[in-house]
């Protein structure tokens, strides 16, 4: 009896153990699943700027994606477009490499118009305006989430709308915004810049 009485409290406490590690795998999934459903992401608890971004004119700082034409006025042949590449250059016909990224159209420009005059041209006249922008991506809680082009003006809800509308466990008002430099809680009009990552958020906290 004694032998049977200890066998069935062993038997006891592996089924105890067991329950315990499946109650436990079943929490990490749920904890998974929930993580999965926000992209990992929460609130930053920093607002994100009000001001829309700055697009177009000799200021504009540029990025990988952005897209250039370069017109060489009485020169036809030496403009063109170009597209800042992955590793942040364009090339220009007889100017060669320019570094592009994280600098401004003027400062582009200015270069250009440096490299043809040592190269070819006495006094070029150059201009390089931006032509298409980077696209934002906006992930999380959307039907369509993806790549979608730039425009003036675009915010959150707009961008939300490119990607198909929320889904039913978005929250309208709740998202994170990723930007060189940091990230930034976003709301419906906060306005997108070029490049831009935008997750939208589930409801809650």
């Amino acid at each position: 009896m004694i032998g049977i009485f200890r066998s069935g409290r062993s038997v006891g406490r592996k089924i105890n153990r067991a329950a315990a590690a499946a109650a436990a795998l079943a929490l990490v999934g749920a904890l998974a699943l929930t993580a999965c459903e926000t992209g990992g992401t929460s609130s930053t608890g920093i607002p994100c700027p009000t001001s829309k971004a700055l697009v177009g004119g000799l200021d504009y700082k540029l990025g990988v994606g952005d897209r250039l034409k370069v017109t060489v006025v009485g020169q036809p042949e030496l403009g063109g477009e170009a597209e800042v590449d992955a590793g942040g250059k364009i090339v220009i016909a007889l100017a060669g490499e320019i570094m592009a990224a994280d600098r401004t159209v003027g400062e582009v420009q200015s270069e250009i118009f440096s490299k043809l005059k040592n190269n070819i041209l006495i006094d070029p006249r150059i201009a390089v305006q931006v032509i298409g922008y980077r696209p934002v991506t906006v992930l999380g809680l959307v039907k369509l989430p993806g790549r979608y082009p730039f425009s003036f003006g675009l915010d959150v809800r707009g961008a939300s709308a490119l990607a198909g509308g929320l889904e039913r466990r978005a929250s309208p008002d709740r998202s994170v915004i990723f930007r060189p430099g940091g990230q930034c809680d976003g709301k419906p009009e906060t306005p997108l810049f070029p490049g831009d990552t935008v997750e939208i958020l589930r409801r809650g906290g």
